[in-house]
């Protein structure tokens, strides 16, 4: 069994709960007395080094009961590549100590840490990763094609001891309010968990609709979602909060809208060439994977190279009436309001405008 263990990343949610697991499955059967949690956020790179000592006195002090000694180092904010943290030689020196602690430990101690930001590239994390169990917890990259199905699948998994379940409307606009911390997706889980109560445990969009914040991420596709239904009033409004909020007109344009009309020229397309059937994601997806190579290079892709079916999806089914003759006039209208965003004196706000009106007529 090894004597410590080390769970970091962007994901803090993930890397925590990790550690607290651990920290509890070492704990049990122990007394209790020898444990110890320690708070390790720090402001100074004299802080810090102060946190590392105090662990490092922890570790060596024999538990005066005897018995499993388990001290947990939690949230530690100084080993990424900061002025107050890994560029502190102080703080380089307390944690290749800590390191070097880890072979002299006592019987039956543990040493749990979990960080945000770790900097490989120190000899400190070198040497605890080389005497450590070591996990990393990478968010979900929502800027990569197919981030989609890699969150809903995660949505599911963590709703799935609570006994949750969604409506396939529900998870998809689940998946597009939320962001990608498994933290905030816990708590909008527990929400919808407390507010359903124990009989009912089938989520809908009237309940995602009313109790899951909407982050700036959900803003996007509230806007993509406004343009879809035709609500030309709901998307000018989304736009106009986001504009006075300091986002920039072409940022909202290229993030809301351009994928929206192109999934679903994409889908309208596909739709009437291979008559797709769009009553189930998995037999869609499967219908997808069989499309000549021709049709393929349609598709946005994953990072793998397949297509991102889980997008093309969602347009296919919000394409309602849209015929291909709309839908390719609507992709013209986005590229000349791109190039008057970005070459003509134009006011942002008046060429989305009239894009949204073009686009929901």
């Amino acid at each position: 069994m090894p004597v410590s263990y080390l769970f970091f990343g962007s994901d803090e949610g993930a890397a925590a709960t990790a550690a607290r697991k651990t920290f509890e499955a070492l704990s049990e059967g122990s007394d209790g007395w020898g444990n110890e949690q320690i708070d390790g956020a720090a402001a100074t790179a004299d802080e810090a080094a102060d946190i590392v000592t105090r662990a490092i006195s922890g570790l060596q002090m024999m538990n005066m009961f005897g018995g499993r000694k388990v001290i947990w180092l939690k949230g530690v904010t100084f080993m990424g590549d900061s002025p107050q943290g890994a560029r502190s030689e102080t703080v380089q020196a307390a944690l290749e100590k800590l390191a070097e602690t880890l072979g002299h430990l006592p019987e039956d101690t543990f040493l749990v840490i979990n960080a945000a930001e770790v900097d490989k590239r120190r000899t400190f994390f070198k040497k605890l990763s080389a005497a450590s169990e070591c996990k990393e917890f990478s968010k979900i990259d929502i800027t990569k094609p197919g981030w989609e199905a890699e969150l809903a699948a995660m949505a599911l998994r963590m709703a799935k001891p609570m006994g949750l379940s969604f409506d396939n409307d529900a998870l998809d606009l689940f998946v597009h309010r939320v962001n990608e911390s498994t933290r905030q997706i816990a708590n909008e889980l527990s929400k919808l968990d407390v507010y359903l109560g124990p009989d009912r445990r089938k989520v809908t969009a009237e309940d995602v609709e009313l109790m899951v914040a909407v982050s700036r991420n959900g803003v996007i596709f509230e806007i993509s979602r406004a343009i879809e239904g035709a609500d030309s009033r709901r998307a000018v409004r989304l736009v106009n909060e986001q504009l006075e909020h300091g986002e920039q007109g072409v940022t909202i344009m290229r993030a809301a809208i351009v994928p929206t009309v192109r999934n679903r020229f994409c889908a309208r397309l596909l739709m009437d060439e291979y008559h797709l059937d769009t009553g189930n994601y998995r037999a869609f997806e499967s219908a997808l994977n069989r499309l000549p190579a021709e049709a393929v290079k349609l598709l946005p892709l994953k990072k793998d190279g397949t297509p991102n079916a889980y997008s093309v999806f969602n347009a296919a089914r919000s394409c309602g009436r849209l015929t291909l003759r709309k839908a390719r006039r609507d992709l013209q209208a986005c590229a000349v309001a791109d190039r008057q965003m970005v070459s003509s004196g134009l006011d942002p706000r008046d060429i989305l405008h009239k894009l949204i009106i073009t686009l929901t007529a």
